[in-house]
């Protein structure tokens, strides 16, 4: 691929490139980052648990990932917004996904939490994703159940401790 995109680069010439390959390939890379990160565990009003050691179990891993609509682009991306139900049946192909999380909504009841709807396109996962860089920093190293948390020093922010 390296020697084909060098190849490239001489015929079309370095600006055809990087308008052509170059930066559809960083919108892609992007894109698929934030699709990732607000997947799993991130940006949820309710802090969801990460699970460790004796604690962690498939299913509760499953349940700790998280459903997104993403409006028009659901279907280009094969529904990956229905993340919960592939995470607990991956078996299950992407045209059957949609039907298979409404199936198991009942059954999950309160351990699945309904995704906040979209428009044509998904601009409120913005303010999702703001809200969980600004709060999600780190997890503990101890413990078997831990919770993302914000690091008070990280925006100018003091610590007060009771002496």
């Amino acid at each position: 691929m390296a020697a084909l995109l060098v190849c490239l680069n001489f015929v079309m010439g370095p600006m055809q490139m990087l308008k052509s390959y170059v930066v559809p390939y960083w919108i892609n890379v992007m894109w698929l980052d934030l699709v990732t990160y607000l997947l799993n565990h991130h940006g949820h009003e309710d802090k969801l648990p990460w699970y460790r050691g004796k604690e962690w179990s498939y299913l509760r891993g499953g349940l700790t990932t998280l459903d997104r609509d993403y409006g028009l682009i659901n279907n280009i991306h094969h529904d990956i917004g229905t993340h919960v139900i592939h995470h607990l049946f991956p078996q299950i192909p992407h045209y059957h996904l949609v039907e298979a999380t409404e199936a198991a909504k009942p059954v999950l009841g309160k351990y699945y939490r309904e995704p906040d709807k979209s428009g044509p396109l998904p601009l409120h996962l913005l303010g999702i994703l703001a809200k969980s860089i600004k709060e999600d920093h780190f997890v503990s190293d101890e413990g078997d159940v831990v919770y993302y948390e914000a690091d008070p020093n990280l925006y100018g922010q003091i610590k007060v401790t009771a002496e």
